[in-house]
C-alpha cells in the first residue's frame, strides 16, 4: 500500500464526528532523479483534536528524531485537553464558566497571547472569524459527537443575534480575563489546529530537526524538504473527497490549511447544514465549499481559511487583504475556482 493510500485509510478510520476542520489535504511526493543520499523517515501518529495527526521527520539520527516526535505528541495530548471546546476540565471550559458567572479568571501568559492574537485576527476578518461564538455552534448541535439536527429555531437564532457574543467582548487586565458579555463561549475550532501546528514545528526545530512535516487532519506545515525534494501537496476536491483537484509544492516554513463545508454537516428535511457558521446571520455559510490558504503562520492560515469561506465570492479578496493573506484557493458550490494571483502562479490544477 502506498503512503498516500495508507494515510487516507488511517485518517478516515480514525476520524471522529467532532473534528474541527475536516477539509482534507493529502500529502504525496514527486519522483525525482536526484541521486543524493536519502535520509530515513521517522514517523509518529496519534488521534487528538478529534482527528488524525501525522508527524514525519527526515534525519539520519533516528533516535533523536523519535525523541523530538515524542515531545510533540506529548504537547498535543495536553493541548487536546486544554483547548477542547466542550469537554470539561480544560482552560476553555474554565474560561467559559467564569464568563457565564461574570467572574474574572487568571490565565497563563500563553493563553492570553493566543486569545489576543485570535482577537486581532477576528478584527482583521471583520468579525467573520470569531472564536467567541461557541454558544451558536452549540445551538446547531456541533458540540457533540453526532450531528443529526434538527437545526435551531428561527427564534433561537434571533435571540442569539440580539446578544451577538464575540471574542471582542473579552478584555484583560494583566493576566486576568473578563468579558463584558456573559454569553461569550469560546470555541477555537477555527484556529486551534493552527496553534498546535506552529507549536509542533517550533518544538521540532528547537530539537535540531531540519526536515519535517506535521499534518493535523490534513492541515499541515513543513520545514526543510523531503530527501532533497519539495513537499508536494494535493488539495482535495469538495465534490469527490478521495481525489486531488490541485497540486502544490510547499516551501520550508509554509503552512497550508483548508476549511470546507462538505464533510462536517447534517441533512434535515432535504437541506444540508454545514458546521461553518456566519456570525452575522447565525446560519451556515453557503457560498464557498472549500478554501485553502498558504501562510508562514499556521494560526493565521487556519483563521483566514474560515473567514474567506464565510466571506464568499464577493468579499473574499477584501478579507484576504485585510488579514495579510496573499495565497488563497477557493472553490464555490458550483465548482468554480477563485484564487489570488500569487497562488495561481504556483498551483497545478489536476482537473
Amino acid at each position: 500500500m502506498s503512503f498516500l493510500s495508507l494515510l487516507k485509510t488511517r485518517f478516515l478510520s480514525s476520524l471522529k464526528p467532532y473534528s474541527y476542520i475536516i477539509a482534507l489535504i493529502l500529502p504525496f511526493t514527486l519522483l525525482s532523479g536526484c541521486q543524493s543520499e536519502e535520509l530515513p523517515a521517522t514517523k509518529g501518529s496519534l488521534v487528538v483534536f478529534g482527528t488524525f495527526v501525522e508527524i514525519i521527520v527526515y534525519d539520519k539520527d533516528i533516535a533523536s528524531a523519535q525523541k523530538a516526535i515524542t515531545q510533540v505528541e506529548d504537547k498535543f495530548r495536553v493541548m487536546h485537553k486544554e483547548w477542547h471546546a466542550w469537554e470539561k476540565g480544560g482552560i476553555v471550559s474554565k474560561i467559559d464558566q467564569a464568563i457565564k458567572e461574570q467572574k474574572p479568571i487568571k490565565v497563563a501568559q500563553s493563553v492570553k497571547d493566543f486569545i489576543v492574537k485570535s482577537q486581532q485576527l477576528s478584527q482583521e476578518s471583520q468579525g467573520l472569524f470569531d472564536p467567541g461564538i461557541g454558544s451558536l455552534i452549540g445551538l446547531w448541535g456541533f458540540h457533540s459527537e453526532e450531528w443529526k439536527g434538527p437545526p435551531p429555531s428561527e427564534q433561537k437564532i434571533k435571540d442569539w443575534l440580539k446578544s451577538k457574543p464575540s471574542i471582542a467582548d473579552i478584555s484583560f487586565k494583566g493576566d486576568v480575563l473578563t468579558s463584558s458579555n456573559k454569553d461569550v463561549r469560546l470555541d477555537f475550532g477555527g484556529n486551534a489546529k493552527g496553534l498546535a501546528i506552529d507549536i509542533a514545528l517550533d518544538t521540532l526545530e528547537k530539537a535540531g530537526v531540519k526536515n519535517a512535516l506535521v499534518s493535523i487532519g490534513g492541515d499541515m506545515k513543513v520545514i526543510g524538504n523531503k530527501n532533497h525534494q519539495a513537499w508536494s501537496i494535493g488539495i482535495e476536491s469538495p465534490t469527490n473527497p478521495k481525489t486531488a483537484i490541485a497540486q502544490i509544492a510547499l516551501n520550508s516554513g509554509e503552512s497550508i490549511v483548508t476549511s470546507g463545508t462538505y464533510q462536517r454537516y447534517f441533512d434535515w428535511k432535504g437541506q444540508r447544514y454545514s458546521h461553518i457558521l456566519d456570525p452575522n446571520t447565525g446560519y451556515p455559510a453557503e457560498s464557498f465549499s472549500s478554501v485553502t490558504v498558504i501562510h508562514p503562520d499556521a494560526i493565521t492560515a487556519d483563521s483566514a481559511a474560515t473567514a474567506l469561506l464565510i466571506a464568499g465570492p464577493n468579499n473574499w479578496l477584501k478579507i484576504a487583504k485585510s488579514m495579510g493573506v496573499t495565497q488563497a484557493f477557493c472553490i464555490d458550490q458550483s465548482g468554480k475556482i477563485y484564487q489570488t494571483p500569487s497562488m495561481a502562479k504556483r498551483i497545478k490544477l489536476l482537473q
